[in-house]
């Protein structure tokens, strides 16, 4: 329990805020979450949330654009590197794991209450995932022309592999005493054997 204070307290209250939010939104949905909720989770009187953040449509935001640039920015990275198209795609699919496992509520939140978000942020939110797809589907494309993936439509291998780990981030926060490092390698090695030519 000392540790886990310890922990706690090496956060800001906003990301405190955020983390717990996340919970809840996973946990009731985003809708039927509710500032007091959020407030008695963290640990504080409901109007003090205020100092940090001006309401739960700010915390769905924060919580979303966060994740997105974290896909978008090692997208980035990959995209320019001079990597083979199979290891750009393992690249991407441990990052996929990595966030679906270790920031798994945060995670939660961004595929399934993503929905919530209002204009601009909702339009602005699906022009990003819509990019980082297109990058993805890019990479995906390369590897079936050089012949290193052996799949016919790009669209159904990427949909494929990336609902293969969503369910990470229900199951792994479940099961935290699992190493994380165990369950890349497992996961990796079996969506990579099925996608990579022998």
């Amino acid at each position: 329990m000392r540790e886990m204070s310890k922990t706690r307290a090496k956060k800001t209250k906003k990301q405190i805020i955020l983390e717990e939010a996340a919970t809840l939104f996973r946990e009731k949905g985003y809708s039927a979450t509710t500032m007091r909720d959020i407030a008695g989770k963290v640990g504080v009187e409901a109007a003090s949330l205020y100092n940090h953040i001006t309401g739960k449509e700010q915390i769905l935001s924060q919580i979303c654009f966060s994740l997105a640039d974290t896909y978008t920015s090692k997208m980035d990275v990959i995209l320019n590197s001079n990597e083979s198209a199979i290891d750009k795609i393992k690249e991407l699919l441990l990052l996929h794991v990595e966030i679906n496992a270790m920031s798994s509520p945060l995670a939660s939140v961004m595929n399934d209450e993503w929905r919530h978000l209002t204009e601009p942020e909702h339009g602005e939110f699906l022009e990003k995932r819509r990019a980082y797809e297109n990058h993805f589907l890019t990479i995906i494309e390369e590897g079936i022309a050089d012949g290193s993936v052996v799949v016919s439509d790009s669209k159904v291998a990427l949909y494929t592999m990336l609902s293969s780990i969503r369910w990470l981030q229900h199951w792994y926060h479940s099961n935290k005493d699992m190493n994380v490092e165990s369950v890349k390698e497992t996961i990796i090695g079996l969506l990579m054997n099925g996608i990579k030519k022998a």
